[in-house]
């Protein structure tokens, strides 16, 4: 089947079951959340029960999206409710790995599962797929499926949930895939009640101040390597303990790292607070592929878009690892 008849089928699904499970990828970004709370407040509308459970907490920058407060952080009193339903809806992530511990009970549901989603090279877990991998984002595809609702209309607290997936995940509509539809649709939630410029506000612009000083010294810790083409944000634990700043907070800094003239690639690397791990966030422009590198550590994402994590690593290890890497990889884009 085609994608437009795969979503009618899980709408199908979705209309029919009594019972729901919405979840998303660990560590949710805006699109994951703000996709999974739109089919949520759908599922209430049409008096389904059912629940958006993930693995992890909601980053604070996003706990202000229309009934975030009812997402509930995977624990084993949701066991029974992830078994019992007729149908799990898996969004914006293609790999069942990414649900952590909440994997296996997933398989064990005799659930139909479907996916939507927008990254490449799907693993196959599910019943039914609902991919495009040109699309914007998961809330766009999101938005085709509500298209084939009957008397369907999008009220004000899924506007708002849309807005927020599709305007982080084409970053703030600067990203290639920001087409003329997107902009469209972007006009149809606007009309149903989003504030475009609450919503970015709260996402982009409402930091802590620990967070704030974090940034500095994020920003001093960065260097640039290849000819000025490779910048690399390094952030050790120390950092976060010296600001009182929360693992979390250092969720959109790569950004910073390519408004450097010249850069062509941006990488973050943070220290977890509390174990021998380190997340790394890549960043890139014009043919530059950030997720042939995250690929190489078992990460993935979109080509100008992606992530990683290494473990039982500590940060100076890692940053010797991807420097020495990089060395490699930089061979292919040599001018």
């Amino acid at each position: 089947m085609n994608l437009k008849e795969n979503l009618k089928l899980a709408l199908e699904i979705f209309e029919n079951s009594k019972q729901i499970t919405i979840t998303t990828h660990v560590n949710p970004d805006a699109d994951a959340l703000g996709s999974a709370l739109s089919l949520y407040i759908y599922a209430k509308l049409l008096n389904k029960s059912v629940k958006v459970i993930n693995y992890s907490e909601t980053p604070s920058n996003l706990k202000f999206l229309p009934l975030c407060n009812e997402v509930i952080v995977f624990n084993e009193d949701e066991i029974d409710f992830i078994l019992n339903s007729d149908a799990i809806f898996i969004v914006d992530l293609n790999d069942s790995s990414r649900t952590k511990s909440m994997e296996q009970y997933i398989f064990q549901s005799k659930a139909k599962k479907v996916m939507i989603d927008h990254h490449i090279n799907p693993k196959e877990f599910c019943d039914v797929y609902c991919i495009d991998t040109d699309a914007s984002s998961t809330g766009e595809l999101i938005w085709r499926f509500f298209q084939n609702a009957d008397n369907f209309y999008i009220n004000q607290e899924i506007a708002e949930n849309l807005y927020a997936a599709i305007m982080t995940d084409t970053g703030s509509f600067r990203f290639q895939r920001t087409t003329p539809e997107v902009h469209k649709i972007i006009a149809e939630l606007i009309d149903a009640g989003a504030n475009p410029t609450y919503i970015y506000e709260k996402i982009y612009n409402s930091n802590s101040l620990n967070a704030t000083k974090l940034l500095g010294r994020a920003l001093s810790s960065m260097n640039v390597f290849f000819d000025g083409k490779v910048c690399i944000m390094k952030i050790p634990r120390e950092f976060l303990i010296e600001t009182s700043s929360k693992d979390e907070d250092v969720d959109n800094f790569v950004e910073k790292t390519l408004s450097i003239e010249g850069v062509k690639m941006g990488i973050l690397m943070a220290e977890i607070t509390d174990r021998d791990e380190v997340r790394m966030s890549f960043r890139t422009k014009d043919n530059f592929s950030a997720r042939d590198l995250a690929l190489r550590y078992g990460g993935g994402g979109h080509f100008y878009a992606s992530g990683a994590r290494l473990y039982n690593v500590g940060i100076e290890d890692a940053y010797n690892l991807i420097l020495n890497d990089l060395n490699e990889y930089m061979k292919n884009y040599q001018s």
